[in-house]
């Protein structure tokens, strides 16, 4: 990697609790959620990453607290029912100190966007887990150089998932 390579992971959040009386931006994780997310958390735990934007939604807030970083979390009312192109467009605010950061969102947006990213060079591995299906708690590492308001293509290199596709 170069001085001027950036390295972009997008998250979906962690499992959560069904719709309920306290409404879609406080639904919570599930105890299955929160192993979820400790689990991401231990496979990022030396990535190098500086800066995390999350939701701030309730499930995605907790997310990242269940990770257990140690770095800085802006908790974005922006990206709560954000589009691909609303995410990319705070990616592309981000301070062009950092060179990696994470970001947790939803679906469908955090799904489209990983998928409006791709380069021609992006790992076959990588793209085949998120082809067909994006499960929660699901996490994808992009590369690309330059800084990240020129951010329109990246490699994807990694994708970490939970929940494996079932063989048949």
């Amino acid at each position: 990697m170069s001085e001027q390579t950036r390295v972009l992971y997008l998250m979906r959040h962690a499992s959560a609790d069904s719709w309920g009386i306290l409404g879609d931006r406080n639904r919570s994780l599930t105890p299955a959620g929160r192993e979820e997310s400790a689990f991401i958390g231990g496979q990022l735990a030396d990535s190098g990453i500086q800066y995390v934007v999350v939701s701030a939604a309730a499930r995605t807030r907790q997310t990242v607290a269940s990770m257990g970083l140690g770095v800085d979390v802006e908790s974005s009312a922006r990206l709560y029912g954000a589009g691909s192109s609303t995410i990319l467009g705070i990616i592309r605010e981000l301070d062009p100190a950092l060179t990696c950061v994470l970001v947790v969102g939803h679906s469908p947006s955090i799904p489209t966007l990983v998928h409006q990213l791709l380069s021609e060079d992006s790992d076959s591995d990588a793209l085949d887990l998120v082809s067909t299906h994006f499960p929660t708690a699901t996490c994808c590492r992009f590369e690309f150089d330059g800084p990240w308001s020129d951010l329109e293509t990246a490699r994807l290199t990694r994708t970490i998932r939970t929940k494996l596709p079932k063989r048949p």
